[in-house]
């Protein structure tokens, strides 16, 4: 039997956390509810029930996830340092219990996410196993081959606020819709190569081509500079279009924005690599920019409702 340690690191808790969160960002952005009564409605029919439904399924999704990713990647990980200590390389547990762990977590993610909606829930339940055959069959097996994997690893990546948005009855070819899987996208892809870079000798030895290691430092750092010059300029698009109303979320979303920036030509500016301070202060600066924005807009929404 499992220990809950092991559980918890096969199945990302961190990271399944973290994609419930951004899954009901996108129901919540569709569907504004109250907190008042919210939870006591949780168990009903409704939009309430629809929420509960849609994080449980994509949260299980992503644990289903991560239980193959690390059946696929368990000789990788058992030289990197910030892996080693998983169950599978460590050898707490066998490759054939995680599988039947994900097989379980991927079955109970397909029925929560069919019953999230009485209209689209097989299309969000086909959505789900998508997200899985582009991650485990495509991402996974291409970070051995290019540097470039997380390119199609950020568009599986970036679904969970989408998959919230249909489960409330969004259209996914909403501008709108369009415009926050983008800034998902553009985010992901500094977030991974700046934590890369940290373990960039790691990498090195475990064979992987990610670009902090396959790339000199000068092309590297023009490459994160575009894709982070990228992530700001979506941030700053943000009020242009009919998304906010309350003037001052608008300015605070703007500010994020030009933060970025700063962030960006600050790292240019001293001729710092990812390695050194900007690196860093890049990194936290995009990650803690991501929940700011989720929090302005869904501020934004619900503003009305009090």
């Amino acid at each position: 039997m499992p220990r809950l340690h092991d559980l918890r690191l096969l199945l990302r808790l961190n990271v399944t956390l973290m994609v419930g969160a951004a899954t009901a960002f996108g129901f919540l952005l569709a569907v504004p509810l109250p907190f008042a009564g919210l939870v006591g409605q949780i168990g009903q029919a409704g939009p309430a029930g629809a929420l509960a439904w849609v994080v449980a399924g994509a949260m299980l999704l992503a644990a289903a996830c991560s239980a193959w990713n690390q059946v696929q990647e368990r000789d990788i990980d058992a030289l990197l340092p910030r892996t080693a200590g998983r169950p599978l390389p460590s050898g707490r547990m066998t490759p054939g219990a995680a599988v039947g762990i994900g097989v379980v977590s991927f079955a109970a993610a397909l029925g929560c996410l069919h019953a999230a909606s009485p209209v689209s829930g097989l299309q969000l339940a086909l959505v789900g196993a998508g997200i899985a055959v582009a991650y485990n069959g495509v991402y996974t097996p291409l970070k051995r081959v290019t540097s470039f994997a997380l390119l199609p690893g950020a568009l599986v990546g970036a679904m969970p606020p989408l998959l919230g948005w249909m489960a409330a009855g969004g259209d996914p070819r909403d501008p709108v819709a369009i415009l926050l899987y983008g800034v998902y996208v553009l985010w992901q892809v500094p977030h991974f190569w700046l934590r890369a870079q940290r373990e960039r000798i790691h990498y090195v030895r475990a064979g992987l081509p990610v670009p902090p290691a396959q790339f000199a430092a000068a092309r590297y750092d023009r490459l994160l500079r575009v894709w982070y010059h990228a992530y700001a300029v979506a941030v700053l698009m943000l009020p242009v279009f009919p998304l906010l109303h309350a003037p001052l979320l608008r300015a605070g979303v703007v500010l994020l924005g030009v933060a970025l920036l700063a962030v960006s030509a600050r790292m240019r500016r001293t001729s710092e690599t990812p390695a050194c301070g900007g690196g860093r202060l890049a990194l936290r600066a995009a990650d803690a920019a991501m929940p700011a924005l989720m929090l302005l807009l869904l501020l934004d929404r619900m503003l009305p409702l009090f």
